[in-house]
């Protein structure tokens, strides 16, 4: 990896979960010309819920997801309660901290990570 690569972490974060459980969400980074783009899989989340933090060169994703209110009884099996998300990056000196876009959209939430100018591929012309 260059430092312009964004480094994927799956360490939990060391305070407590609000719902007493960590899950690590599904990622995929892409690359394009201009941006590194990160797409979370954070099912079951609303978008209120959802924390995304940059400092010192990290970005950290927390999202909170709590019980299903439409559903009466007793909980028998469970793979998908109540739980915390939480995954964090690490960010090369490429990247423009100050441009970051962020979308979410049916469970998946889209990080745009642009990069700095000098790190942009560009056509040379010839003379």
């Amino acid at each position: 990896m260059t430092k312009a690569d964004v480094e994927v972490k799956t360490t939990h974060p060391k305070e407590e979960s609000e719902t007493g459980r960590y899950r690590i969400p599904a990622a995929d980074v892409y690359e394009t010309a201009d941006a590194y783009v990160l797409l979370l899989d954070l099912p079951g989340v609303e978008k209120e819920g959802i924390s995304l933090t940059l400092e010192k060169g990290e970005m950290r994703v927390k999202a909170v997801v709590g019980e299903d209110p439409g559903i009466r009884g007793r909980r028998l099996f469970s793979e998908t309660g109540p739980a915390t998300f939480a995954r964090s990056f690490t960010l090369g000196e490429g990247i423009d901290t100050h441009s970051v876009d962020a979308q979410y959209d049916k469970g998946v939430l889209t990080v745009k990570l642009y990069k700095h100018e000098g790190m942009k591929p560009r056509e040379i012309s010839i003379n």
